[in-house]
């Protein structure tokens, strides 16, 4: 069976049970059978169930899983070799129903990873340096706004404060609004963060970054 079509039977058995409520959903054996349980799960969730993706090492585990918090549905994904079995118990028939998939060409996928802290090394690598205590400052933005004042050297607070510096983001953290005593600014860059350290390196130069500012001093 070609694995792209593998791929969309295990995403719509997830469409399935999803509609049934809770699935506990886990793998072994491979990085295939992972990316199929992946394939599951994002069924289920897209159908409003919850997927419970859970590290338990055998199907018999997933099942009592399923049992004692009362969930739906359990499905395993088990693969040896080029060969995939799926156990799934907990829809029509309360028992297990193995199935095995043939595949013709080695059992192996592309890599799925999660790179963590992500927002740290944004931060970080943008903000550079600290350069001293720059005061109170509030932030409105993506969590990594945050930590790269922090890493420059102002106090954020968690609320609005009066004499507080307002550094504001938009949603996907490209573009910086800054409001101060002296007005608007809108630093440039290629994201916000970059926008923030350029300001933090020239605060004498602030208004410059205005396009209304600039459009004065042009006249």
């Amino acid at each position: 069976m070609d694995r792209t079509q593998l791929g969309r039977e295990f995403y719509e058995l997830g469409l399935r049970l999803g509609r049934q409520g809770t699935v506990a959903i886990g793998s072994g054996g491979g990085a295939l059978a992972r990316t199929l349980a992946r394939a599951v799960g994002c069924g289920v969730a897209l159908a409003g169930g919850e997927a419970k993706f859970h590290d338990g090492g055998c199907a018999a585990c997933g099942a009592w899983l399923a049992g004692y918090y009362d969930f739906s549905a359990s499905v395993f994904v088990r693969q040896e070799r080029a060969a995939v079995s799926l156990f799934l118990s907990g829809e029509r028939e309360k028992r297990f129903t193995p199935r095995s998939i043939q595949e013709s060409e080695a059992a192996c996928t592309g890599e799925w990873d999660l790179l963590a802290g992500a927002d740290c090394a944004w931060a970080a690598s943008r903000a550079g340096d600290y350069r001293g205590e720059l005061g109170p400052a509030c932030a409105e933005g993506p969590k990594a706004l945050t930590l790269a004042l922090e890493r420059l050297g102002y106090e954020v607070a968690d609320r609005s404060v009066s004499s507080a510096v307002l550094f504001k983001t938009d949603p996907e953290g490209f573009s910086l609004q800054i409001e101060d005593g002296a007005g608007l600014f809108c630093p440039q860059g290629v994201d916000a963060l970059e926008g923030l350290a350029d300001y933090a390196q020239r605060p004498q130069a602030v208004p410059a970054f205005g396009p209304e500012e600039n459009e004065k001093t042009q006249s």
